[in-house]
């Protein structure tokens, strides 16, 4: 049941990402952001809360303001009061073991619109408790012991005591799972709870489990809102200005950010403020110089702001005064010199600057350089003032440098250079079933909004982990949409700069191999290895005797210990149509011999298994088609090796087939 809801979420999808050919000739008078109003739980007794276990549905009424109206493409889905995304789709089955029990979840929509791929805010039901199934009231409840008079501090440390429906204290063994605003936090499991950083601005509960059973009981009110450790105000080192400071320079504050409490910085928060003649004049962290300020004192200033503990401001840190200068010689020159555009490879930046000549000489043609630095080495790849960014330009790293001499009749300047980093992203955490990924990006220029993507051939594209929050990238909790994942294909992280998802104006890139990526499968392609996920490596055969094996690639048969791969000469990479993937292929005896040492009895997979368990409908278990539209060898009862197409002729002995593997379920 849960994968015909899948498909059709799927198709639904292929819809509304302009499958069809009709919609493109429709003339669009007026393109509009949709609403999404009405955002519901189907059902009044709803709101009285849900049970573990229960099936939900979410309802809503698409308001298209675009002329042509457009057509609903939204996309509907589940979060905590944390924000946390728990599913996807229209209807949600409460997990039945009370995981979710004492949490608050909603309904959000996501309005998409079909026809001119505009999207809305997201708007969402009110929010509805969930309660463990078969509750008793007589069964034990968990407190958290608390004085209404003093707050909860970061620091302190937050004690249990269990009760029954009496008052009485309650004796006996039970496990502890500690909630952050409704989210489990990981590796806490004691009666008592010492509250960190994290916790600050949050609000804790405790579950007590049945550790025979291992379900749970009941949970805790949450505390009020954990307060912030009062410690030392944060402060800056702040560098000083230069000592000559010109008409025309464009001055910084550059500063550091110090906090002996190891709170982090709240840089949005931090403020500048620019004296001249102690005279405030502006509040940006870098400033213009102009002929006004000639001769007049100039400082700068920054007030500091910290996320976390207490005080959150620091005081006013400046530099010291220095005066402005006139432009001492008469050598034309460039200005805030910087470059402008996507720093992507295919994509074009140009350069910018302020011309400035002390004679008032016009400026003629002035000479531009563009290079790329790839591991400290500068190379000079262009002469113009815009450059686009070639393959190999991207790369953990490298950084792209424009660099301008201002010229005019009468003189040359000097060389006047700015360093941009290369937009560059990497992955970091655990790439499997369970596990999280982050991105870290370096690079970027701000985005409107940010999903994640795996692709397949012939396979729809679903944004996952979808973030409209400007410049901000959602975590990938790999098993909130394990089922959208297409297995061996790299996964992509993609920029939205508009308020489109999935149009050519995106920005995508795999994300590479790296040292902060674990549990990942490696996949080759044009620009080096990305990292793909590697799910349903066997499954369980409908009549439950066997686990059959996905056939293996290449790059895992690579990667095993050389004492086991010296042991299949005939062993070598299938190549297949249009993939990234590569199969392997062995002689019938060597891949017989290669099953029963890795999986055991009966060795290469039977007709019947490959038939109706394996290639047949691999697909159901998020196997690449790539990999399954080899030519396969299977093995008869009696022990001969067939081909896998419905004559059945035996195999050559010497030519080597791709197969899969099966043994018996212990």
């Amino acid at each position: 049941m849960y994968r015909h809801i899948v498909t059709l979420l799927l198709t639904v999808f292929i819809s509304a990402c302009g499958g069809g050919g009709d919609e493109s000739s429709d003339v669009i008078t007026v393109s509009k952001p949709p609403k999404a109003t009405n955002v519901a739980l189907k059902g009044s007794e709803i709101d009285n809360g849900i049970q573990s276990g229960q099936e939900v549905i979410g309802q809503y009424t698409f308001n298209s303001a675009s002329i042509p109206p457009g057509l609903d493409a939204s996309i509907g889905f589940w979060e905590t009061e944390s924000g946390t995304s728990i599913h996807r789709g229209l209807k949600y089955r409460i997990p039945r073991d009370n995981s979710l029990a004492g949490t608050r979840i909603r309904f959000c929509v996501k309005p998409f619109n079909r026809i001119d791929r505009k999207a809305g805010k997201k708007a969402c039901s009110k929010f509805v408790l969930i309660t463990p199934v078969f509750f008793d009231p007589s069964s034990p409840m968990v407190k958290i012991l608390s004085n209404a008079y003093t707050p909860e501090v970061v620091g302190g440390e937050l004690l249990t005591f269990i009760i029954n429906k009496n008052g009485d204290s309650v004796d006996g063994e039970h496990g502890f799972r500690w909630k952050r605003n409704g989210q489990i936090i990981s590796n806490e499991n004691s009666d008592s709870y010492l509250l960190t950083v994290a916790d600050e601005g949050k609000y804790i509960s405790v579950c007590i489990i049945n550790q025979v059973t291992n379900t749970l009981i009941s949970c805790s009110e949450e505390t009020n809102a954990i307060q912030a450790a009062a410690g030392i105000m944060p402060s800056v080192y702040l560098e000083p200005l230069s000592a000559k400071v010109e008409v025309g320079q464009n001055v910084l504050l550059d500063y550091h950010f110090i906090d002996l409490d190891n709170d982090k910085e709240d840089i949005d928060t931090t403020s500048f403020s620019w004296f001249v003649d102690d005279n405030l004049i502006a509040t940006d962290q870098s400033l213009l110089v102009d002929t006004s300020m000639v001769h007049k004192k100039l400082k700068g200033c920054v007030t500091p702001y910290s996320l976390t503990g207490w005080p959150k401001s620091g005081e006013m840190t400046c530099t010291e005064e220095v005066i402005i200068t006139s432009i001492a010689g008469d050598l034309p020159r460039a200005n805030n010199v910087a470059i402008m555009g996507h720093r992507f490879e295919g994509k074009t930046v140009e350069g910018s600057y302020d011309y400035f000549d002390p004679n008032n000489n016009q400026e003629t043609a002035s000479l531009f350089t563009w290079s790329i630095i790839k591991n400290g080495q500068e190379t000079v790849v262009g002469q113009e003032q815009g450059y686009t960014l070639q393959s190999g330009d991207e790369g953990k790293g490298n950084k792209i440098r424009f660099c301008v001499v201002a010229l005019n009749n009468q003189a040359q300047g000097i060389p006047a250079c700015v360093t941009k980093n290369i937009a560059w992203v990497d992955g970091e955490g655990d790439f499997r079933e369970g596990g999280a990924v982050t991105a870290n990006l370096k690079g970027f220029p701000e985005f409107s909004q940010s999903y994640w993507l795996s692709e397949g051939h012939q396979t729809p594209e679903l944004p996952l982990a979808l973030n409209t929050t400007p410049n901000t990238v959602s975590t990938l909790i790999v098993d909130d949409v394990l089922p959208d994942f297409i297995n061996l294909k790299p996964m992509k992280l993609c920029l939205s700069f508009d308020t489109s998802l999935l149009n050519s104006d995106d920005i995508c890139r795999e994300i590479p191999i790296g040292k902060k990526l674990s549990r990942f499968i490696a996949i080759d392609g044009d620009k080096g290895s990305s990292a793909a996920i590697n799910i349903n490596q066997s499954i369980i055969t409908l009549d439950g005797f066997y686990r059959l094996y996905r056939p293996y690639t290449w790059s895992e048969f690579k990667i095993l210990p050389s004492e086991i791969r010296s042991q299949f000469s005939s062993a070598e990479a299938s190549q297949l149509t249009n993939s990234q993937v590569e199969g392997v292929k062995m002689t019938p005896e060597d891949a017989n011999k290669f099953c029963l040492l890795n999986f055991g009895a009966p060795g290469v997979a039977s007709r019947y298994i490959h038939k109706y368990n394996g290639v047949g409908v691999g697909l159901m278990h998020g196997w690449p088609e790539d990999l399954l539209s080899q030519d396969f060898m299977v093995k008869e009862p009696d022990g001969f090796f067939v081909d896998s197409e419905e004559k059945f002729s035996a195999v050559e002995s010497n030519e080597k087939y791709a197969f899969s593997c099966m043994s018996i379920v212990q």
